[in-house]
């Protein structure tokens, strides 16, 4: 069943109330006071070193802030592509994609295994018994991609997720990943507007100047 049939009975909640947060004298967010739409997609947009990422992490609760209030429904499920891809380097491509599903088994994990390598077909990712460590830039990236959108979250948080991969890459893994984006809460950041081809309606946000304001 998907997200979108449970909106009226669970607490999908995403917001910052007037949230503050410094990294030694860099202030990077003021104030900030924001309310993310459930399962609709926004794209945040700002210059670099703006706050999109500490934004995210504040939403994930891998910061806290200095002074306000993140909120966070009782049923938001999380999952999450990081700058930096965060793979665990001795495993396999199929084992990292797997992680967020570690109570799989029998005919369960059989199906979630047969969608998991039609998901790497559509996405050009080879199913072999290579180390990620030994993947490319923009391999590992789509690893990353897959583990987020393939895992039970209906909340997503993306930090500029298709950075590193050229053009017909990034057609065939938006291809794959924008349907099923559709119906969960997204937040992805990107210095590229051309990103906003691949969504349905999205809500645009600007990060900069220590505020996040809807455009």
């Amino acid at each position: 069943m998907s997200a979108g049939s449970h909106q009226g009975c669970v607490d999908l909640t995403l917001a910052l109330q007037d949230v503050c947060k410094s990294f030694g004298g860099l202030r990077v967010l003021e104030g900030v006071t924001a309310r993310f739409e459930p399962l609709r997609t926004h794209v945040l947009m700002g210059p670099s070193g703006s706050g999109k990422t500490t934004l995210l992490r504040l939403l994930a609760g891998l910061e806290r802030p200095d002074a306000g209030e993140v909120v966070r429904g009782s049923d938001v499920r999380m999952g999450m592509t990081f700058q930096e891809d965060r793979l665990c380097e001795n495993l396999t491509a199929t084992a990292n994609i797997r992680l967020p599903r570690p109570r799989l088994s029998g005919e369960a994990l059989e199906r979630f295994l047969a969608y998991e390598r039609e998901a790497m077909a559509a996405c050009d990712l080879s199913v072999d018994a290579r180390p990620v460590r030994d993947l490319s830039g923009g391999q590992r990236r789509r690893v990353a991609i897959l583990r987020c959108v393939l895992a039970e979250a209906n909340t997503l948080l993306f930090d500029e997720p298709l950075k590193g991969m050229d053009e017909k890459t990034v057609e065939a893994v938006m291809a794959f990943v924008a349907p099923l984006v559709a119906e969960r809460t997204v937040l992805w950041t990107t210095h590229d507007e051309r990103d906003l081809r691949f969504f349905n309606d999205p809500i645009l946000w600007r990060v900069e100047g220590g505020r996040v304001c809807a455009c």
